[in-house]
């Protein structure tokens, strides 16, 4: 780690975020960017515990703990604080096929299984990782990766929520045509919706 004492010397912080009530009036972003100084800090916090449970995706009486998709949470909190963004995204990109996804939604089991977390609050992962996203999308690191050479399988996929579209982008990289099939949703009546006039 780049920073052994980081979790002693750093306080926890978070990213700002859009007041409720003007979040209502558009579908834009409501996390705030955090300054990169300022997520290199909170990358340092992230201690060299010896059991990163954070990673360890288990279940526990029926309850998430830690990533389920295992990712490798200490290794590129550890590239962020060290200022190499390219170096994490790659490594996030080892166990997550779309961080830009798992960054926004995730209710970050990962966080409660933070070994810092038993005497402190815990690391602010789902924000690093949502900015290691972020920062390799305005970079242009993300790009798209077709396959070489094409299997002449083709493969349906039911369902277009995160694990479907990470099954497809899988078996895409392996080869194989892909079709994502997903069920058409009804229009549903919202009395939120103004009347027309």
């Amino acid at each position: 780690m780049g920073k052994p004492t980081g979790f002693m010397e750093y306080l926890r912080e978070v990213a700002q975020e859009v007041a409720p009530s003007d979040r209502i009036r558009n579908w834009d972003e409501f996390h705030l960017p955090m300054p990169e100084d300022n997520l290199r800090t909170q990358g340092a916090r992230c201690m060299d515990c010896g059991t990163p449970f954070c990673h360890t995706g288990i279940t526990i009486s029926g309850m998430a703990s830690g990533c389920p998709i295992n990712n490798l949470i200490p290794e590129w909190n550890d590239l962020v604080y060290r200022g190499l963004w390219q170096e994490a995204l790659e490594r996030l990109h080892k166990t997550n096929n779309f961080p830009e996804f798992t960054g926004r939604v995730c209710p970050a089991p990962c966080e409660g299984s933070c070994v810092l977390g038993i005497t402190s609050p815990p690391v602010t992962i789902k924000n690093i990782e949502y900015s290691i996203a972020e920062k390799g999308w305005e970079s242009g690191w993300i790009t798209p990766n077709p396959p070489q050479q094409r299997t002449g399988k083709k493969v349906a996929v039911i369902g277009s929520g995160p694990a479907g579209l990470a099954a497809a982008a899988q078996l895409n990289s392996a080869g194989h045509w892909v079709t994502v099939y997903e069920r058409p949703i009804a229009p549903v009546a919202c009395s939120c919706m103004a009347s027309p006039t």
